[in-house]
């Protein structure tokens, strides 16, 4: 058999549309999610399952929810209780990732590649 990750794409796409429309908050952090970032961002939207697949979870709708994408990460196998821990831990001693990336002082302009003047 195969994984079952992959083998109803239909159903996943199906669950991630239906959290996606709630507009959910994350359910590990509780904190909200922008919907519009995209991957590989940290806190861009993930469905998680509750209990994880290779935990003998399902692919449903009770065993799943909206999460950033760190957050899922963290989470891993573990369970939703010690993920919730684990990310509040984190977020309390700063190492969670920022969530805006830096602005640049300006744009480069080719001159400054080579050292040169405008």
């Amino acid at each position: 058999m195969g994984n079952p990750r992959y083998s109803n794409g239909y159903r996943r796409r199906r669950e991630r549309e239906r959290w996606r429309h709630m507009r959910a908050d994350c359910y590990i952090c509780h904190r909200p999610i922008d919907y519009e970032l995209k991957a590989p961002h940290p806190y861009s939207f993930v469905v998680d399952e509750t209990i994880a697949l290779a935990r003998g979870g399902t692919l449903t709708h009770d065993n799943s929810g909206p999460a950033h994408r760190w957050c899922n990460a963290i989470k891993g196998t573990h369970s939703l209780a010690w993920a919730r821990e684990r990310v509040a831990q984190l977020i309390a001693q700063g190492k969670a990732p920022q969530r805006i990336a830096p602005v640049s002082a300006g744009p480069i302009r080719c001159s400054d590649w080579f050292g040169g003047g405008e």
